[in-house]
């Protein structure tokens, strides 16, 4: 077989935990076996099957082996993608909490919005993401790429507060407006705003305006996901060093 779609038919506002399917653990399942995958719920676990319409990829969009297409409706879907290592999620609606959450690898694209944390930390853990790209055509919430080691997050709509807060690398693109603190604690990485923020943490400091190749790179290599950066002209950007505050050299680059 090859990809899987799943397309919610329960009840309106039910909250399930996704994050045990994933594209590496799926592959290879028949539609029966992924229908019997128990999801936890606040109501305790519950069969797949009894929330989702389960269906091969290969009669609708001919999917690639182990993807996996969430057609999320009106439920709450929280850890979508969490700890992924390979392969493509795509989500059409919105997604929960702690989206991509330490992924490895792999894509995540969402058609929809993000509750918090999205590509952040799971409850417990000390690092986040660690490679892979997120991909996002609506709004996140707060804490996008916590602790963010590596890999990328691409919003094309605006964030909450402390997006990149205490990232150790890897890359964020945000092009609307984003909440207080972004960046905070950050160490290195690269926080690419679109849109003027009303004010930065204690710490960071203006290092002028110039032409940044580091962006036409990243332009290249997203060129043909169809996000706002792929799409943008780029130019001459303001850069921010810091957090100084924190020993930090991480960046942040505002577009004009």
């Amino acid at each position: 077989m090859s990809g899987v779609a799943l397309s919610f038919r329960g009840e309106a506002g039910v909250r399930a935990d996704l994050s045990d399917l994933l594209p590496e653990r799926i592959a290879g399942l028949g539609p029966e076996e992924i229908a019997r995958i128990p999801l936890a719920t606040a109501g305790g676990p519950v069969p797949l099957g009894e929330l989702f319409n389960v269906k091969t990829l290969a009669t609708e969009t001919g999917g690639a082996e182990g993807s996996l297409l969430i057609r999320s409706g009106g439920a709450v879907l929280d850890r979508v993608g969490a700890r992924m290592g390979k392969g493509l999620i795509e989500v059409e609606g919105d997604v929960g909490d702690l989206a991509g959450a330490q992924m490895s690898g792999g894509t995540l694209r969402i058609r929809g919005n993000a509750g918090n944390r999205l590509g952040g930390v799971l409850p417990g853990e000390t690092k986040g993401m660690r490679n892979g790209l997120i991909l996002l055509s609506g709004d996140a919430g707060d804490r996008v790429g916590e602790r963010l080691r590596r890999g990328t997050i691409v919003i094309d709509g605006s964030v909450g507060a402390d997006c990149g807060a205490f990232m150790t690398a890897g890359t964020v693109a945000v092009a609307g407006g984003c909440g207080p603190r972004p960046g905070f604690g950050m160490r290195r990485g690269s926080l690419i705003l679109g849109t003027e923020p009303a004010s930065l943490p204690v710490g960071f400091v203006d290092a002028g305006i110039r032409d940044w190749v580091f962006l036409r790179l990243l332009q290249s290599y997203l060129a043909e996901t169809g996000g706002w950066l792929a799409a943008r002209t780029l130019g001459r950007s303001r850069r921010y060093i810091g957090n100084l505050a924190e020993h930090g050299l991480g960046e942040i680059l505002v577009l004009p």
